[in-house]
């Protein structure tokens, strides 16, 4: 996104600046899958967010992007663009997408489009301004050039189509309803044939397939001889000719003959409904066993998508099929499929990682089953284990009736050894001063330990009371620092992007060689 002075043109209300901010957050809403990053540039570019699974993160920063948050200002998009590259990169996106949002380019940026595109990623762009333009309000005025004249950035269309074209992408301009976002996320969805920049897993893998090329414009040729003759008395006499021509060419029966099928074939009827998401009806109508196997890809019917290419002749034929093996769980015949793919085309990478996502799944399969086998062994061995511990309570209780017999026997030895005792105890006169001495013992006994209880409620009471000072004293001191913090805290003032400003000029200020821009919007 541009950052520049003359986003803050005021051609859109209330800016173009805060336009493009809300058309961001609508691409943000649309995005259905797939890492995305973003990158804010003026003089120099910065990375606000990595790519990322997590567009919410993106889409909450956004309103904080201003071109006060730029520590010098100028319009280099060229150093966005080798950026936004060089992330890709990183990620190992083999085919991505960069869009750029601005309202203008500079002959500065062109080789950067040509590198970002030799390395098989495109470049779309999003005009915003009018052609018109603007100008750009400042505090007390308006921007102004060396001259002192009054800046009035305009909007070239024509050039960032040319840009886009460079690029291989789409120009679209910003408008007011969501078409600009509608023919964007095609673009980065349908028009993908071949696996998006985002590591698939197993259910996401995508077949390839021709991109469909246009020739209509050709038929006009044959409107070139009749517009020759235009000029020329009596040429309208051959029209009766031409009309027998056309109607002895015309497919019978004819009361089923449209207009819609002179110009267009099935196929291409069927890639209609193929772009417009109709991936079953799509199949039902391709001719072209490659484009039918995809149609029935996409609809989920991965057997028909394997019947359409029962004889590849390409690798691209057996890295479809692999796919759709794949998809069926069919792991043994998918490696080999992908084997084949890679033997036909060595620098297949798509064929070479799907073929190591599939042996990982079966892999994962076989250990699930070896943990099934073990655990059903352990359950085995754990019936084992009860069935002899019954049978070991069973002779438990056969041990235990000897042990009874023995009891019994003793119960009776003590019988008579109580009976002998009770024979030789003392006289009654002397038992009963025996007790006496004893009850007067355990009062003494328990009003010491009366007193001993008492003591040590008052002891533990007191202890209460001094921990409950403790944490009064405590609470309120704590209150106090809490206090202090929120006040001080109040005092920050609530500027969300001011992180962002500190980012940049720390980055800005590391960086080597900084030169001032000639156009500083």
């Amino acid at each position: 996104m541009d950052l520049s002075q003359s986003m803050d043109a005021t051609d859109l209300r209330p800016s173009r600046l805060e336009r493009a901010k809300l058309k961001l957050l609508d691409i943000l809403k649309a995005r259905k899958g797939g890492q995305t990053a973003l990158i804010v540039y003026a003089s120099s570019a910065f990375v606000v967010t990595p790519l990322t699974d997590d567009t919410n993160t993106i889409a909450n920063l956004v309103p904080t992007l201003k071109t006060e948050l730029m520590p010098a200002q100028g319009s280099r998009a060229y150093i966005a663009i080798n950026k936004a590259g060089e992330l890709l990169q990183q990620a190992g996106a083999t085919h991505g997408d960069t869009l750029l949002i601005t309202d203008g380019l500079s002959s500065k940026d062109n080789a950067a489009i040509e590198a970002l595109k030799q390395q098989n990623h495109r470049l779309s762009i999003l005009g915003v301004g009018t052609t018109e333009g603007g100008p750009v309000p400042l505090s007390g005025g308006f921007l102004k050039d060396a001259k002192g004249a009054i800046v009035i950035p305009k909007l070239r269309p024509q050039q960032l189509q040319k840009a886009a074209l460079k690029g291989g992408g789409l120009f679209v301009s910003m408008q007011a309803d969501d078409s600009d976002i509608e023919r964007l996320d095609n673009l980065f969805t349908i028009k993908r044939v071949k696996p998006e920049s985002e590591t698939p897993t197993l259910g996401e893998l995508q077949l390839t397939a021709d991109i469909w090329q246009e020739e209509g414009p050709w038929l006009l040729l044959l409107v070139l001889p009749f517009a020759a003759l235009w000029s020329r008395k009596g040429w309208l006499l051959c029209l009766p000719v031409i009309a027998t021509v056309l109607t002895l060419a015309l497919p019978e029966p004819s009361y089923a003959f449209e207009l819609d099928n002179l110009w267009r074939s099935n196929d291409q009827k069927a890639m209609q409904l193929f772009n417009a998401g109709d991936a079953k009806k799509a199949a039902e109508q391709f001719n072209d066993n490659r484009w039918k196997s995809s149609a029935h890809y996409r609809a989920g019917d991965y057997e028909k998508a394997l019947d359409s290419l029962s004889e590849p002749a390409n690798s691209d034929d057996f890295y479809n099929q692999a796919n759709a093996l794949a998809q069926l769980g069919r792991y043994p015949e998918a490696v080999k499929a992908y084997d084949e793919a890679l033997e036909l085309d060595a620098n297949n990478k798509d064929a070479s990682y799907n073929r190591e996502l599939v042996k990982k799944a079966m892999q994962n399969k076989q250990n699930d089953q070896q943990q099934k086998g073990q655990s059903g062994d352990e359950q085995q061995d754990q019936q084992e284990s009860d069935d002899n511990s019954e049978s070991s309570d069973s002779s438990g209780q056969q041990q235990d009736q000897p042990q009874k017999d023995a009891d019994s026997e003793e119960k009776n030895s003590d019988a008579e050894q109580q009976q002998a005792q009770q024979e030789s105890s003392p006289s009654p006169d002397k038992q009963e001063q025996n007790n006496e001495d004893e009850a007067k013992q355990a009062l003494q006994d328990a009003q010491q330990q009366e007193q001993a209880s008492e003591e040590q409620d008052a002891d533990e009471q007191q202890n209460e009371e001094s921990l409950s000072m403790n944490e009064i004293s405590e609470n309120e001191a704590f209150d106090e620092d809490q206090q202090a913090t929120e006040q001080w805290l109040k005092r920050i003032p609530d500027d969300p992007g001011q992180l962002l400003r500190r980012k940049f000029q720390y980055q800005y200020k590391r960086m080597p060689n900084q030169v001032a821009d000639e156009q500083p919007w």
